[in-house]
């Protein structure tokens, strides 16, 4: 899969980067269709992705799980956020399947990929665990 991922080609990654995260405030002609005030911010911002956060930051976040495919393209900064984190004491687990799309975890709902069924549950487990410490 990996460059040739039917969800996450890599040739639409910047676009898809663009549309999560917009380099400049669309023109007055587009303000029908989106909210009056859009805040800008850089893509190496903390508020847009936190794999840009300093490590005073992510050494205060919970119990992290990421999910990947072998070949997604993503996966090196999937690798580097986890090794970040493991690194400043949070308790995180990267685990990656094989053969499987971007966001494949998604795909659990529609009952034929056993790796995305198994992801949703170890998910659900995960956060009944977690938020059972919690309260």
């Amino acid at each position: 899969i990996g460059a040739s991922d039917p969800v996450l080609p890599s040739g639409l990654l910047e676009a898809i980067s663009e549309a999560y995260v917009p380099s400049s405030i669309p023109s007055s002609s587009d303000s029908d269709t989106i909210l009056d005030t859009v805040l800008v911010v850089s893509k190496k911002d903390p508020i847009a992705s936190p794999y840009f956060a300093p490590d005073d930051v992510l050494s205060c976040f919970p119990s992290t799980r990421l999910f990947s495919d072998s070949t997604d393209p993503l996966l090196d900064d999937a690798v580097d956020f986890n090794t970040r984190l493991r690194r400043l004491g949070v308790d995180s687990n990267l685990r990656a399947v094989h053969n499987m799309p971007h966001a494949y975890w998604g795909l659990g709902i529609v009952g034929c990929f056993p790796e995305a069924e198994q992801v949703q549950q170890e998910c659900e487990e995960f956060l009944i665990e977690t938020f059972s410490h919690s309260v």
